[in-house]
């Protein structure tokens, strides 16, 4: 049986992480502390760079200070480390500083047919978590690898399956991932966001899904989510 090993890839770590101190600023937040959060960007003029982020609870950010070279596109999920600096001040939850911040890989939801099966793929993917927030469906996942070719990591409605929905209603929407023919010497670990605002529907504020996933030694695994907006 395969087994997959887990690194780190995001200098941050993959925890929310708190570090205090005696420095604070006026307003009684402490200038050392910070926290680790995913967020949307949402871009107010890229030629400026000016943006402000969506944390997953609904939170606003505004960027007092921005990371060096971050490039600002709206709807692109990032990993960003922050620290708060003040209150609610105008339209925004928080003023913060921006530590640091990368973008995650985010994407759309995509059907599965004969003519993009094999690029699409079904290789084994370990799926560490998920969650939804800000309209996206967040998944944390580890797969090993050998650094020689970029892996395809998808989530696809099955049109070639007949039994799309469950019995109880939810829609099945499965993970996949393609190595591309990448050999397996080591683990790594990542996430991706999915946006589920296409599958609103009028007189409904929720939807719920059921994630299929095909792990380490072909056990295909589900996991259910309902999606709140």
């Amino acid at each position: 049986m395969k087994t997959i090993r887990y690194s780190l890839i995001f200098l941050v770590g993959l925890l929310t992480t708190f570090a205090f101190s005696s420095c604070t600023n006026d307003d009684g937040y402490s200038l050392d502390k910070y926290m680790v959060e995913i967020a949307t960007v949402n871009s107010i003029d890229s030629t400026a760079g000016t943006y402000y982020l969506t944390l997953d609870n609904g939170e606003t950010l505004w960027p007092v200070s921005s990371a060096p070279h971050f490039v600002p596109k709206s709807n692109q999920r990032v990993l960003v480390n922050f620290t708060l600096l003040s209150d609610k001040i105008g339209e925004y939850d928080h003023y913060a500083r921006i530590n640091q911040i990368q973008n995650i890989l985010t994407k759309n939801v995509v059907d599965l047919t004969s003519e993009n099966e094999k690029e699409i793929g079904n290789d084994p993917i370990k799926l560490l978590s998920l969650w939804t927030g800000d309209n996206y469906l967040n998944i944390r996942f580890g797969y090993n690898t050998g650094g020689e070719i970029s892996h395809s990591i998808n989530l696809v409605r099955n049109k070639l399956d007949e039994a799309p929905i469950s019995k109880d209603g939810a829609i099945i929407l499965e993970f996949r991932h393609n190595k591309n023919g990448d050999p397996e010497r080591y683990g790594v670990n990542s996430y991706v966001a999915f946006d589920l605002r296409p599958f609103k529907a009028e007189n409904k504020d929720s939807i719920k899904f059921i994630i299929k996933v095909l792990d380490f030694g072909n056990a295909t695994k589900e996991y259910p989510i309902t999606y709140k907006y």
